[in-house]
């Protein structure tokens, strides 16, 4: 996706919310910089839960909030689908986060004076130090110069190949499968996260349930045909002793709607899942993964 379309898609996202539209783009067009990245509908994790920034700027990590009558910012966990959570960033992680507030009940003269100074805040931090937008392919580059993948990096993938050529070294085409060994007793995994439905939690592919630990410190897995539960039961104790690894890359959908794969951990299962004995319960053991450079 090139930059003219992702700009179209992004500020298409708030065409239905008439006050937030107007302010935003308002915003967008005053800083008038193309090397600044925005995004729509950013959730923001916080210790008291989740915020949403109607814009945020992850370059900057400045978050803009437009405050309306009838609007809700903050949302708790059970409100959130788990693409949301797996977008989120950690305010904890971000640094020097800040964040701009407009209500969008002012006069139309005071909610343009308050525009006029959140850019120019905006813009102060824009100056020090110079903005670059960086491609996919760019990020893909970067990734592969460093010597570990962390969870609290960032990137994301596209596909499961981009993973493995990038992170394991590979040169592959395609891979159709979301599990399969990656080198020697591990695994990757690129499992697609349940669906929470008025409680009840329901496959989101191929019959598999794998729901992942808000925090991230573990994933549950189980299958909703009985014979492959009780299958896994009789057997996982092989998995727990052989040590085998799993390197874990969620599948979620982007605020625009579109498929990657965010890194959760390596994890190692544990055993059944005290929570439900339905369940197996992999922990993760570690927050990075090594880089292996690609061999010609």
């Amino acid at each position: 996706m090139n930059k003219r379309e992702y700009l179209v898609k992004t500020f298409a996202r708030t065409k239905k919310k008439d006050y937030e539209n107007y302010i935003l783009t308002a915003i967008w067009h005053k800083l008038d910089n193309l090397n600044l990245k925005p995004v729509t509908q950013q959730y923001v994790k916080r210790r008291e839960g989740y915020a949403l920034m109607d814009l945020y700027f992850p370059q900057l990590q400045i978050g803009i909030e437009v405050d309306e009558a009838f609007h809700k910012n903050h949302q708790t966990q059970d409100r959130l689908r788990m693409d949301d959570i797996l977008s989120a960033v950690k305010e904890e992680d971000i640094g020097n986060f800040q964040v701009f507030r407009l209500d969008a009940t002012l006069s139309i003269e005071s909610l343009h004076t308050r525009i006029d100074e959140v850019t120019d805040r905006i813009r102060e931090q824009m100056e020090k130090e110079p903005l670059h937008w960086h491609t996919y392919e760019e990020e893909l580059e970067h990734c592969r110069r460093q010597p570990h993948l962390s969870i609290y990096d960032s990137i994301t993938f596209q596909d499961i190949k981009d993973i493995a050529n990038t992170i394991f070294g590979k040169n592959a085409k395609r891979y159709q499968r979301s599990y399969f060994r990656i080198r020697e007793n591990m695994w990757l995994w690129c499992p697609k996260l349940s669906i929470i439905e008025q409680g009840q939690t329901k496959s989101a592919a191929a019959g598999w349930l794998n729901i992942l630990a808000d925090d991230w410190s573990y994933i549950d897995e189980s299958h909703e045909d009985e014979e492959i539960v009780t299958g896994r039961k009789e057997t996982y104790r092989t998995e727990v002793d052989s040590g085998q690894e799993r390197a874990v890359f969620a599948k979620y959908k982007d605020n625009l709607g579109f498929h990657r794969y965010r890194f959760v951990g390596v994890y190692r299962l544990a055993g059944i899942s005290p929570d439900d004995s339905r369940f197996m319960r992999y922990i993760r053991v570690r927050e990075e993964l090594e880089v292996v450079p690609a061999t010609n």
